[in-house]
């Protein structure tokens, strides 16, 4: 098996584990793992049969998926339901997907083994035990996550599919108890399975109490894909319709009777801590106003009517103190970033080959950038929102959230109560990109101020976070500065590199050239926590190490005075993945790096999440505005469950990594935050998106890379190659 660096982090907590416990103890605990039976605990109440985990059959046929993945408009449900109508072969008219409880019976193991794992995890001798292990581990912590473009991939491919093909198996043994004939004469199609030769049909819901009886196969039969019908195929995306007449319902749209409502501000000072309210008089008497909570971090005003609460909240005088190291300021964060990446200590975060420091600053001629990356915010369309109350002695909250449980438990901390005495009702979000996730209690701050704030009011009360709120008291993407270097050879292809980046890496992997033919590769990072607070951004660090990576090699192609996209084809295997996506977007694109007419092309080839993206972008400059026209992206996630979704997630990624290299920036003056909306932190409108033409490159028979996320870190460093060419071709007409 090939371990990955994490895999062999978790193997060791496993191991750690085990000699806590005793080796032995550890196993039967490992052993005694059983989630169907989880599941079906707390599905009591349900009149389905549970017949294999996460899998529903009722009396009339109707199959109910129960998937841990929240839908954000990322498409996993409709992938995730294309799966198991295959390999259980469901009626497509009876059978719908819906959000687990969240309890620990749903949480996510199958995605954790192949995140932290990969195809080590995915079948064969180990299959058993990994399930067994990761099953019990995210189970004890209570991992129920959404992101990471991990829902089809691991949870569908991994573990619906296996629940699928075992529950067919159950069904077809139950009929073939049934019926007195042997199993292999028995098909199964459209939600029943049939036995041929005497014309007997028995329909899912008949069969299902029988089956659920059965023990789940330990090794169940996939159907070969020239049986598919559904995996593969553009279906129709199933949360589409409720978005497109209105009956979806987010957090935001949450009723309950007698709720007021809640609106936050920031304090004043960027990280600062409100310690005062000079108005409070002033701002409790007016219209409809309740009461004010100061929580520190935020200030709250509950008022009858949502505007009045906001209303009331923007005329708070507030008593503010910095942070403890000053008030925080962006040019002199970026200096700090500068002074110690251009000379402080920073620690190995990969590499291979030796001698790289050596080399580099021995050699007469070195290829030299230095790049930046600004902190940035997430800003969903969907305000942050929760809607908190108390019913039957338990704490209710309705929100959308990329961790359901871990909702649970951060709002029972903050309550000092049991998380069995909290219930979450997630909802369906209008966007996320890593904001509503919760790693974190801090990056929970609009939820757990919801519970602070309802705990102090009492009856039902619904926080709604203005714009502003948002932005200002978001967990940003972190801020970079990198300086890079390299050494050419003799055939102009870098021998040695050398990248030293101030904000610390999560996957340090992600920071290494796509070109294995470098032979010497060093990069170093910043271990201390970014100076503001940060969070899971769309891609992660791929958003920055795309950027960076992909714009020095430009530089490199530059400086060997060779086309880009033919530079970067001459470090790749010739027929491999890399190579093949970066002849068809040149061929998709009609490649030329200069254009003429003021226009110039730009290319990127970037990896995250198992699936590789290649794009060219078409620009120019009117003035000091930069204006993409034409972006066309390769892609290659394994196989495509379902091509439209592959398609539109990469166009969202493009224009989301695209508003971010245009416009984003959070920054801070006087101790202040400048951005506060959309009017000055821009993203994307329809008058300045570019055409986006994708194409889907299949390589394997599953579906190894996600795509939720892989169309953002490319977008920057095409625009900005596209944008260094036409400096080129302006200094030449010069």
């Amino acid at each position: 098996m090939s371990i990955t660096r994490r895999a062999l982090m978790v193997a060791g907590g496993v191991a750690g584990g085990g000699l806590m416990l005793g080796v032995t103890t550890m196993g039967a605990w490992i052993a005694a793992y059983d989630r169907r039976s989880e599941q079906r605990e707390a599905l009591a109440i349900r009149g389905a049969k549970l017949v294999a985990q996460w899998i529903l059959i009722n009396a009339e046929g109707h199959v109910t998926i129960l998937s841990p993945h929240v839908e954000m408009g990322q498409g996993s449900q409709t992938g995730i339901l294309q799966i198991v109508l295959d390999e259980l072969s469901a009626d497509p008219a009876r059978t719908a997907i819906e959000m687990a409880p969240s309890t620990s019976g749903f949480t996510v193991g199958d995605m954790m083994a192949g995140f932290l794992m990969g195809e080590a995890a995915m079948d064969g001798f180990s299959r058993r035990l990994v399930d067994q292990t990761f099953g019990r581990l995210v189970s004890v912590g209570n991992m129920q996550f959404t992101g990471g473009s991990t829902a089809v991939r691991f949870t569908g491919w991994r573990g619906m599919r296996r629940a699928a093909a075992c529950a067919r198996e159950m069904l077809v043994e139950a009929a073939a108890t049934e019926l007195g004939v042997e199993k292999s004469t028995l098909t199964t199609e459209n939600g029943a399975v049939m036995h041929a030769e005497s014309g007997r049909v028995l329909d899912f819901g008949a069969l299902a109490a029988a089956a659920a009886a059965l023990p789940m196969p330990t090794d169940p039969t996939y159907k070969p894909r020239d049986q598919w019908k559904y995996i593969g195929t553009r279906h129709p995306r199933v949360d589409i319709p409720e978005k497109v007449f209105a009956t979806a319902e987010y957090g935001i749209d949450v009723r309950i009777d007698g709720m007021r409502y809640a609106a936050v501000a920031a304090p004043s000072l960027a990280e600062g801590t409100i310690t005062g309210i000079d108005n409070r008089a002033e701002v409790e008497a007016m219209p409809g106003v309740e009461a004010i909570y100061n929580l520190g971090d935020m200030v709250a005003v509950v008022a009858d009517k949502p505007w009045r609460a906001e209303k009331a909240v923007r005329a708070v005088q507030q008593v503010c103190t910095p942070p403890l190291g000053g008030p925080l300021d962006s040019e002199a964060l970026l200096q700090m970033r500068e002074d110690l990446v251009l000379g402080g200590e920073l620690a190995r975060a990969t590499s291979h080959g030796s001698g790289i420091v050596e080399a580099i600053e021995s050699a007469e001629t070195v290829v030299e950038a230095r790049y930046t990356v600004p902190f940035l915010a997430h800003a969903p369309m969907e305000p942050m929102n929760a809607t908190v109350w108390e019913e039957g002695g338990q704490v209710h909250v309705a929100t959308g959230t990329q961790d359901p449980i871990n909702t649970r438990i951060h709002v029972a901390n903050i309550r000092g109560i049991d998380m069995e005495q909290v219930v979450v009702h997630p909802h369906t979000i209008g966007g996320a990109f890593g904001r509503r996730s919760g790693f974190t209690p801090s990056n929970f701050n609009w939820v757990t101020s919801a519970a602070k704030i309802q705990q102090q009011a009492g009856g039902a009360v619904k926080s709604i976070w203005s714009r502003e709120a948002g932005i200002r008291m978001s967990h940003w993407r972190p801020a970079d500065f990198a300086w890079m270097r390299a050494t050419l050879g003799a055939d102009g292809k870098p021998s040695a590199w050398w990248a030293r980046h101030y904000a610390k890496m999560t996957s340090p992997e992600e920071a290494l050239p796509p070109y294995r033919d470098i032979p010497n590769v060093l990069v170093e990072h910043n271990q201390d926590p970014p100076a503001i607070r940060h969070a899971f951004w769309r891609s992660v660090d791929a958003s920055i190490h795309g950027f960076t990576i992909e714009s020095f090699i430009d530089e490199c192609a530059r400086a060997a005075g060779t086309d880009p996209l033919e530079y970067r084809l001459s470090m790749l295997e010739t027929g491999g993945r890399h190579a093949r996506l970066l002849e068809r977007v040149a061929e998709m694109s009609g490649w030329s790096a200069g254009r003429g007419a003021g226009r110039a092309v730009g290319c990127a080839l970037t990896e995250c999440f198992g699936s590789i993206v290649a794009q060219v972008v078409e620009a120019s400059v009117a003035g000091e505005q930069p204006r993409v026209h034409r972006v066309w992206a390769a892609v290659d996630p394994g196989m495509a469950v379902n091509p439209d979704s592959v398609e539109a997630q990469v166009q969202g990624g493009i224009h989301y990594g695209l508003s971010a290299a245009l416009y984003g920036q959070i920054a801070m003056k006087d101790g202040a935050f400048i951005q506060s909306n959309f009017h000055d932190y821009r993203v994307v409108k329809f008058a300045d998106a570019p055409r986006i033409q994708v194409a889907i490159q299949e390589t394997d028979s599953a579906p190894v890379g996600g795509v939720g996320e892989v169309g953002t870190p490319g977008a920057a460093p095409a625009l900005c190659n596209a944008l260094a060419a036409l400096e080129d071709d302006r200094r030449r007409v010069l």
